[in-house]
């Protein structure tokens, strides 16, 4: 059996936008004022608590994620206060990560300048076009040339690694206009890319839109077309695929935190709407552990207030006591649910999969035991006949033919 992951990971949820974007189904508010010093009380909070209930959790960070939301609204000194927190404890692993998602709306380079000097050695940035209707379609709040201008500044800023986010086979977009989005990427030269198909989620105003007719959907076969297009052409200009989404210049340019998201690794989440994954604590009946915060950042916001004032009366820290003990029950501002290991089997599955290496056999058995892996590669047979996975001796992975199906896959594997 696995002991839990040494290095650590963290992801700070950052829920607040100026304007929700159409497509948007993640958990964020559009407000005119961040309540930036309220929501730093509660992040701190939340890290006292988890770090006194649960030390074991707390390695050297490899990698801190800050994703939103819109976590470029948040002033420098913000970031500055949290890293300057972490380093104390648990600290920083050699080579960390350290990501902010940024909009190119927000990119001004005294802000920029902050961040770099708060710590932050990676950005994000959600460029998702340069095609202007499209920006309009998918609700952004900036233009083509504010993101253009935008990757200027951050390299003016000392930015070394960063990462562009696209997004394609949005609504009505024709191929020629996703192919000078893919030139025009390129001679950005970034040091990742992640090109996402867009996905109509429920409960988005883009999804009502199409419903209503008001906007057209693409075909599956045009969004192959395109999910092969942009493969080639990022390959043809130096950024290799690594994940089904993600493409990256040199291996060192990976995303770490992604990285241990996709190989299930131990990570905290930490904000409103995070969640987080621990192997830790495994009996017969509990593989692995998830949680996940209160989504309303105000309740959230309001429920650590409460654990504060109980906290400050001395209550909640005994192991047994757990997050909630202090405050009662129904004011607890996490939810955690343990899972068994088949469940934790499958969730390695659909995670390491997207993973272009695969996931490695001897992992799997040493993990979850023999007869899992064994059931799965008889189940993954039918599959490598048709060309839609390979296996060798040391990983089972999808190929380049079933990446597309790498939905369905996962459904006949699961």
């Amino acid at each position: 059996m696995n002991k839990p992951s040494a290095a650590g990971h963290v992801y700070i949820h950052l829920p607040f936008c100026h304007s929700r974007c159409s497509y948007c189904s993640f958990v964020s508010v559009a407000v005119d004022r961040v309540p930036e010093a309220e929501y730093l009380e509660a992040l701190l909070a939340e890290l006292d608590c988890r770090r006194r209930l649960f030390p074991e959790l707390f390695h050297p960070l490899a990698s801190l994620y800050f994703g939103g939301g819109t976590p470029s609204l948040f002033s420098p000194s913000f970031f500055s206060k949290i890293i300057e927190y972490l380093s104390e404890t648990p600290g920083f692993a050699e080579d960390f990560e350290i990501t902010l998602e940024a909009n190119p709306a927000d990119v001004e380079l005294w802000r920029m300048e902050g961040y770099r000097a708060a710590g932050v050695n990676r950005v994000s940035l959600g460029v998702q076009t340069f095609d202007e209707r499209g920006l309009k379609i998918l609700g952004r709040r900036h233009d083509a040339e504010s993101a253009v201008q935008a990757i200027s500044v951050l390299r003016r800023a000392g930015f070394e690694n960063l990462s562009f986010d696209l997004i394609y086979a949005w609504p009505e977009q024709e191929i020629s206009q996703l192919e000078v989005d893919l030139e025009r990427l390129v001679s950005l030269a970034p040091e990742h890319v992640s090109a996402y198909v867009l996905s109509l989620e429920p409960g988005t105003q883009m999804k009502a839109e199409v419903a209503a007719g008001r906007l057209r959907s693409l075909s599956e076969a045009v969004q192959r077309e395109m999910m092969e297009l942009v493969s080639r052409r990022l390959e043809r200009g130096g950024l290799r695929r690594y994940e089904v989404s993600n493409y990256a210049r040199e291996r060192k340019f990976q995303a770490q935190h992604n990285l241990a998201c996709w190989r299930m690794r131990d990570f905290i989440g930490l904000g409103a709407g995070a969640c987080g994954n621990w192997k830790g604590r495994r009996h017969q009946d509990s593989w692995a552990e998830h949680y996940c915060n209160l989504a309303d950042p105000f309740l959230y916001m309001e429920k650590l207030a409460a654990w504060r004032r109980a906290a400050a009366a001395g209550l909640g820290f005994r192991p047994e006591d757990r997050l909630w003990s202090a405050v009662g029950r129904e004011s607890s501002w996490s939810e955690t649910e343990t899972v068994d290991r088949e469940v934790s089997f499958s969730e390695s599955l659909m995670m390491g999969l997207r993973l272009r290496q695969g996931v490695e056999l001897a992992e799997l058995k040493d993990e979850f035991g023999c007869e899992l892996v064994a059931d799965l590669l008889s189940r993954a047979r039918p599959l490598e006949l048709e060309g839609l996975l390979a296996r060798d001796r040391h990983a089972l992975k999808i190929t380049d033919q079933g990446l597309f199906l790498s939905d369905s896959i996962l459904a006949f594997l699961l």
